[in-house]
């Protein structure tokens, strides 16, 4: 009878650790696909943030040589 508790007691405890090895092996596969979305959302903006002074810068080449082709025009 006690064996039999003690066999109950230890199965419990095993599937109490598996469950919790496993729970926290799913949590850090979380938080890391979690981190690399935050990255790929900060290189993002920061490509984003690029494109647009690279787009203003263009306009006012642009404009510039616009204005020399008039003026020599």
């Amino acid at each position: 009878m006690v064996e039999r508790k003690l066999e109950e007691v230890s199965s419990s405890l095993k599937d109490k650790l598996r469950f919790s090895f496993f729970l926290a092996l799913f949590s850090l596969t979380l938080i890391s696909c979690e981190r690399s979305f935050e990255n790929f959302d900060k290189n993002l903006l920061e490509k984003k943030k690029e494109l647009e002074e690279f787009n203003e810068k263009s306009i006012i080449r642009k404009e510039e040589i616009l204005k020399s082709q008039n003026e020599n025009n």
